[in-house]
């Protein structure tokens, strides 16, 4: 095992282990990065099969991740980090509108901040 490991560098490795995951994530609609992205850790945008995802690259705590931000309109936002040692992180996603007349609620004006604030984060790390 040993030999195989000296014959690949180890950040192809870690960016495998990422795009396995990925891939196995989104295998019911044929999607998968784009190599070059990949291969260069660039961020970038997917429209595949109704989906757009966007995505970032970044390291922490020692790790390498891919952190990504995928929308369809059939279906809830999905905001993920796959992490290099196979570790999965959800975090938030845009909430759908709520329907509703005048005057706006409690429930309303919380639910307009979160998305503010999520919306906020994506932007500044160029995902949305």
């Amino acid at each position: 095992m040993n030999a195989e490991l000296s014959v690949f560098p180890l950040s192809l490795l870690c960016m495998d282990n990422i795009q396995n995951i990925f891939n196995k994530w989104f295998a019911r609609w044929q999607i998968t990065l784009p190599e070059n992205n990949l291969q260069e850790r660039q961020k970038g945008s997917s429209f595949q099969a109704g989906w757009r995802i966007n995505f970032i690259f970044g390291i922490e705590n020692n790790f390498e991740y891919l952190e990504f931000y995928a929308m369809h309109r059939r279906t809830n936002d999905r905001h993920t980090v796959i992490y290099e040692n196979g570790e999965i992180k959800h975090l938030e996603c845009l909430n759908p509108p709520l329907e509703y007349s005048s005057p706006i609620d409690k429930n309303q004006r919380e639910h307009n901040e979160k998305n503010r604030k999520v919306k906020e984060e994506l932007i500044n790390k160029g995902l949305l």
